[in-house]
């Protein structure tokens, strides 16, 4: 029984694991779900429109054997057909082919980069590849058979897209379920990043900082970090995401700090800009400011150093090829998807790390055998 208990707790733990694993995977995908509302808005339509073909048997029996009677009823039914085409094509018609082959393409980028899975062997990929060329076939109207084409392409993809949408709702709803009730007056602060961390060191030295930084703005406006600290709430693993729990006051701060100065976070960690050239871009931002104007009316010297002081090594904290830092969910360093890596480029940097921690394990392993020989 006792082991059936170590089963269980295994199965459950396991279970965690993977769904924290997910979370932020499945919070970023329904973010590109959203961003490419217009493509799926006009795919679902299409598919709603579908629903609408079936035909009453009851019509078909009432027609009467005679032959003049059976013409009218396959008349009858060839008109309702022809009228629910006109719909579609109406709907196909609502966006120009070019357009539908710059949103499909975006999507396909998009999905892509956030997931090498979503490769030309992939069934949804392949369904979106065909979707251009059958919109324009439908939208010139060559014939009936190019709408039937359109109408069951875009039920295809509809239904993968919600596939996706309901596992991605209930991993989040899942983990939502299993978080702690926050304190009063406290807010979460997450912070989610494409970067891996394998070593626990590193993983908990962010930590670390973020804090540092919490601390110092909390000494800004006047408020214990003894008594309000922040707190640990949730962290996956997998995709690097975190829920972080602070007083309101700071934690509102923090957002808008960091979020305001995303362009300049992402030009110091890819080496564009200096330190002396990022903290002179800080010093002009809003949040920045507006930061220092509540440090001078709580009689706090010197706060532009103590922020500095605190935030730089947080920064540093992100590898040059760090491409997304997400800060409460939204993206604050706003990279072109043409200097964004995708995951297959993330993976091969990640296994080159892996191997060279290898390398230098099975290094220290060797000295240790030949100062045993000595």
């Amino acid at each position: 029984m006792l082991y059936l208990n170590r089963i269980v707790e295994h199965l459950i733990k396991t279970y965690k694991k993977n769904m924290n694993h997910f979370y932020f995977y499945s919070k970023q995908l329904l973010k590109i779900f959203e961003k490419h509302k217009e493509l799926l808005g006009l795919i679902s339509s299409i598919d709603e429109l579908r629903n609408s073909y079936i035909i009453n048997p009851q019509d078909i029996v009432n027609v009467a054997n005679d032959q003049n009677s059976q013409y009218r009823g396959m008349a009858n039914l060839k008109n309702k057909i022809n009228t629910k085409n006109q719909e579609i094509l109406k709907v196909v018609r609502s966006k120009r082919p070019n357009k539908v082959y710059e949103l499909v393409n975006s999507f396909i980028t998009d999905l892509n980069i956030f997931d090498e899975s979503y490769n030309d062997d992939n069934s949804l990929i392949k369904l979106l590849k065909e979707y251009p060329e059958m919109h324009t076939d439908a939208y010139s109207e060559k014939q009936a058979k190019q709408i039937f084409d359109i109408i069951e392409n875009s039920s295809l993809i509809y239904q993968a897209i919600k596939n996706a949408e309901e596992k991605a709702s209930y991993i989040i709803d899942e983990l939502n379920k299993s978080k702690k009730k926050k304190p009063i007056d406290y807010l979460p602060l997450t912070i989610g990043t494409d970067q891996d961390v394998p070593l626990i060191e590193d993983f908990v030295l962010i930590f670390k900082k973020i804090e540092d930084l919490y601390n110092f703005i909390c000494y800004i406006h006047k408020i214990d970090n003894e008594t309000n600290p922040l707190l640990i709430n949730q962290v996956s693993t997998g995709s690097w995401y975190s829920e972080l729990l602070g007083i309101k006051q700071v934690v509102i701060s923090t957002e808008n700090l960091l979020k305001g100065i995303g362009d300049f976070i992402r030009d110091y960690i890819t080496g564009k800009i200096s330190r002396e050239k990022f903290e002179n871009n800080c010093k002009k931002a809003e949040a920045f400011i507006n930061l220092m104007v509540i440090a001078k009316k709580n009689g706090i010297d010197n706060a532009e150093l103590g922020v500095f002081r605190e935030l730089n090594p947080f920064i540093e904290n992100f590898k040059s090829d760090t491409t997304v830092i997400e800060i409460n969910e939204e993206e604050i360093l706003k990279m072109k998807k043409t200097e964004k890596l995708t995951l297959l480029d993330r993976q091969s940097k990640r296994e080159n790390l892996i191997e060279g921690i290898r390398l230098n394990i099975e290094e220290g392993k060797e000295k240790k055998t030949e100062n045993k020989k000595k």
